[in-house]
């Protein structure tokens, strides 16, 4: 079931998603939530949910996550630190979790991911 079929999006909401956006790829290091996006933007929950929906065809969740991966392959490209320390770069409290996730969004783990950049 997709949101946008509840919820009419108005030239104003798609512009405070794009804020979000923004907001999002500079504060992707910290904790965020929907609940905590809707406060700081002003914009219901399930508006903000659609919104990333329709604006990017993902969930506002799995639009963390891939901000935050593709922050990973920037780093894992331009440095040469230990993987496990872009965990919490990322946002990551487990070295599992961020390496699981990478793995979804790439097909390949972060050292992985790194060889072939050198290759």
């Amino acid at each position: 079931m997709r949101f946008d079929n509840f919820f009419r999006l108005t030239p104003c909401d798609l512009r405070t998603i794009e804020n979000a956006m923004v907001y999002i790829d500079r504060h992707y290091r910290e904790r965020l939530s929907a609940d905590q996006l809707s406060i700081e933007f002003n914009i219901s929950k399930p508006k903000l949910q659609a919104g990333f929906q329709e604006m990017t065809g993902l969930t506002l969740h799995n639009y963390i996550l891939k901000v935050r991966v593709d922050k990973a392959k920037q780093l894992l490209k331009d440095t040469n630190d230990p993987v496990k320390s872009k965990k919490s770069a990322m946002g990551f409290k487990r070295p599992s979790h961020f390496i699981f996730t990478f793995k979804e969004f790439t097909s390949q783990t972060p050292s992985e991911y790194r060889l072939r950049q050198i290759a």
